[in-house]
């Protein structure tokens, strides 16, 4: 199964390619004209829209009949955005995610869109020079070994993907030359991992003077920092490629070798709306429509990341729109008690499959010392709080003092941008 699943990714990877200097507007119209279509028929929100008419161009009729809709609306009618009454088939895939809100959310998903997810990172990966069945590193938020793991290895390699999953957990000093050592050793096309994760990496590479070189490192799951690309850019002399992405599959971009971030309009249909919801060319809200998930299609999707869009053609060639995107801050990097960089996306792990959360927020307050605090929602008891502080423990670091705090609500900043992680420490590390 899972053979046949990678050469249908790579046989669609190949079709996007050959297409990505193409117009693109003819195509994305019609997977929208499918999307709307299974929408009113599966989703009990839009069962009463009034259907597409032949001939009517549908990104306009998107506009003017579908409401902007977000993350709050998928939990508190989730009868009305998913399908089969809010209750996943066992051959549905499940999408999870805590968000920078802190706030648990499931996507059902097709097993025909998984697919097509394989096969956009596929195109996405071959612009950093890599081709399937190369081998890959990961550094990224895998499980590969258990937290009270000391010695080497800290990887696990998988034969058949011909993937080295590094532990993303014992990233330390301690630990860096050997995992560095087993990086050299297999010599992978790319390194895959979140940024954070990879710009500790390249510190302590620099800090041991290793001279691990690598041909490509492509990042995303979170923002990437100036700051981060120059160090890993550096440390292992090669160039960053960032893809941007989330959870609820709305919208994709990954950038060219000449750094532009391009929009895949194959992917979803994205608009970038201001705070009248209207569309605009300034930074903007991020609101997308997905086209390859027919079991649970997101119409109109309201997410929390800022955006505006690039004029011009790319010198790279590709005919896919550009974008900017709005980026958050590295000061609200947080650290263990041993001065070890946890990475947010780590974070989120302790937080899944978690319900009776509205609203959450991790600070750092100390060396190692951080305060976890959550709204509660209508159902919150004690064993969630004592199920959360558990996974922290053994899924994020055992090298913590944390301490749950039970708040009202949770302030957003001036910009209106909501600080999920947020470094509270004035002795925390600055770089």
């Amino acid at each position: 199964m899972r053979r046949a699943r990678s050469l249908l990714s790579r046989r669609r990877a190949a079709a996007l390619g050959a297409r990505e200097r193409q117009p693109w507007e003819a195509h994305q119209a019609a997977l929208l004209r499918a999307t709307l279509s299974v929408a009113r028929a599966r989703l009990a929100r839009y069962a009463d829209m009034p259907p597409l008419p032949a001939g009517t161009e549908a990104r306009d009729w998107l506009r003017a009949h579908y409401p902007v809709i977000s993350k709050s609306d998928l939990l508190r009618q989730r009868g009305a955005f998913y399908p089969n009454g809010g209750v996943r088939r066992p051959w549905w895939p499940s999408g999870k995610t805590s968000g920078t809100s802190g706030t648990p959310l499931e996507v059902f998903r097709s097993l025909d869109s998984v697919v097509w997810e394989e096969a956009f990172h596929l195109q996405a990966w071959r612009w950093a020079g890599f081709m399937a069945g190369q081998p890959q590193a990961v550094l990224r938020g895998d499980p590969v070994l258990g937290l009270d793991r000391s010695e080497p290895p800290f990887w696990h390699w998988d034969g058949l993907g011909r993937q080295l999953f590094l532990s993303t957990r014992h990233l330390s000093m301690k630990h860096a030359e050997a995992m560095l050592d087993a990086l050299a050793r297999i010599r992978p096309a790319m390194l895959r991992a979140y940024p954070s994760a990879c710009a500790e990496l390249a510190r302590l590479a620099e800090g041991a003077g290793h001279a691990l070189r690598l041909p490509a490192v492509v990042t995303g799951s979170e923002p990437l920092y100036p700051m981060q690309r120059e160090r890993i850019e550096r440390a292992f002399a090669c160039k960053v490629f960032d893809f941007y992405g989330m959870a609820e599959r709305v919208a994709y971009a990954a950038q060219c070798e000449h750094g532009h971030y391009h929009l895949h309009p194959e992917y979803s249909f994205v608009e970038i709306l201001d705070a009248q919801g209207r569309a605009t060319n300034e930074f903007g809200d991020v609101v997308g429509t997905t086209l390859h998930n027919h079991v649970m299609p997101l119409v109109r999707y309201r997410i929390a990341d800022r955006a505006c869009w690039v004029g011009g053609a790319c010198p790279c060639g590709c005919s896919y729109p550009r974008v900017e995107l709005a980026s958050g801050k590295l000061e609200d990097q947080l650290y263990d008690r041993d001065g070890t960089a946890v990475s947010a996306s780590i974070i989120t792990f302790a937080f899944k499959g978690l319900a009776h959360i509205r609203k959450s927020q991790v600070a750092q307050l100390g060396p190692g010392r951080w305060e976890v605090r959550v709204v509660p929602e209508a159902g919150y008891s004690t064993p969630d709080g004592l199920r959360l502080l558990r996974n922290l423990d053994t899924d994020v670091s055992n090298k913590l003092d944390v301490t749950l705090r039970l708040v009202e609500d949770i302030a957003s900043e001036p910009s209106g941008k909501f600080k999920w992680v947020v470094q509270e420490w004035p002795g925390a590390k600055p770089d």
